[in-house]
């Protein structure tokens, strides 16, 4: 019997149009796919400052006969880019633009040029925090500082936005490899401590009135400090938080001038909040984990109360473009509460205050605290 042998396909190049488009030289960076024949560059040259792929070629001025094959070999005729692979074969070129192609689908919706230099400073990397960060990261926002100093364990695996492979990374750095997976050229800032622990200069160099602080741990110390650094700088500033079992959940959101603050909304409601807590500073560790009694719920619950979060924050973002139709801004409440379901055998009796399973509040009015008590 004759095997067919299967024909090879063209090797194709996805590579960032700039660099054709300004004669880049230089390292390419990115991956091969070797059964579609497949190269992906992700970053080139100094551009390449936040890639986290392998250099798999590189680039020259013109094409000599010293040019040396065994990887992707680039150069340059009469201006026009040309790519080589390995076996000296001729690539088909895909160049891309980030805005006009990884942000495309946003077109009419989000406005990239803008969107790209908002920012977002979160608190708190788990099964919200990393949420948030990427659903920010695909809307456009070019700009994310991330706090936490957990690491990610097998227990984290069914509520995070990470996996097996994140195991043993801090929080912060799996979370900023998923971002920079969504756009490259995103400025992405960790710090691997609790919130209270990070330089102030570096909140200096970060924090803007176009950038918004996100508070999802699982307590509220972080945000009552945050609070105050978004004050001082005029951001707006949301905090989520799950209830026991994520059978519901909470948003708030400030904006910089005429709201009630955080530290009005922690006076207003006292001990009434159904949010789950932990009994520590900010951030626990695996051994302490290993003993708690907290149970956050399963991600499906976790996500619906923070997707509406990731709604409300792209309108905050978008206050103060003319061009952009908000979706929640104006209709949720400044304390919102979202319920998953309202079975007792879940919530306990907390549940007993939803009329209806997904239901979420519009109405509940946050008032400023006593003078003497607002600090």
């Amino acid at each position: 019997m004759t095997t067919l042998l299967k024909k090879k396909r063209q090797p194709v190049v996805c590579f960032p149009a700039e660099m054709e488009k300004e004669k880049q030289t230089g390292k390419l960076y990115g991956y091969f796919v070797e059964n579609t024949n497949y190269f992906n560059v992700t970053a080139f040259g100094e551009n390449a400052v936040n890639c986290l792929q392998a250099e798999i070629g590189e680039t020259f001025l013109e094409k000599s006969a010293n040019l040396s094959f065994g990887k992707l070999t680039g150069y340059y005729e009469s201006n026009t880019l040309q790519f080589i692979d390995s076996e000296g074969v001729i690539c088909k070129k895909e160049p891309y633009s980030l805005k006009m192609d990884i942000f495309s689908r946003n077109t009419g919706i989000l406005e990239s040029d803008i969107m790209l230099k908002t920012g977002a400073m979160l608190i708190g990397c788990g099964s919200v925090g990393s949420l948030v960060a990427l659903e920010l990261a695909k809307a456009g926002v070019g700009r994310f500082l991330l706090i936490d100093s957990d690491i990610i364990g097998y227990h984290n695996i069914c509520r995070h936005q990470c996996g097996i492979y994140d195991v043993g990374k801090y929080k912060t750095e799996a979370v900023k490899e998923r971002i920079l997976q969504i756009n490259p050229s995103a400025k992405v800032v960790t710090q691997n401590m609790m919130v209270q622990e990070v330089p102030l200069s570096v909140f200096d160099e970060f924090c803007d009135k176009d950038t918004i602080v996100v508070g999802g741990a699982d307590n509220r110390e972080g945000d009552l400090y945050a609070n105050q650094i978004a004050k001082e700088v005029g951001m707006p500033l949301m905090s989520i938080g799950c209830w026991e079992r994520a059978f519901a959940g909470e948003i708030f959101y400030c904006l910089p001038d005429g709201m009630p603050d955080y530290s009005d909304f922690m006076w207003a409601i006292g001990d009434t909040s159904g949010r789950a807590t932990q009994n520590r500073k900010f951030y626990t560790n695996e051994e302490d984990l290993a003993r708690a009694t907290f149970e956050p719920g399963i991600s499906v619950d976790i996500d619906f109360v923070t997707v509406i979060a990731v709604k409300l924050a792209l309108d905050i973002l978008n206050r103060n473009n003319p061009n952009f139709t908000p979706r929640l801004l104006g209709h949720l409440s400044q304390y919102t509460l979202v319920c998953n379901t309202n079975n007792p055998k879940i919530g306990g009796y907390n549940a007993e205050i939803f009329s209806y399973p997904l239901q979420i509040t519009t109405s509940i009015e946050v008032p400023y605290a006593p003078k003497e008590n607002n600090n």
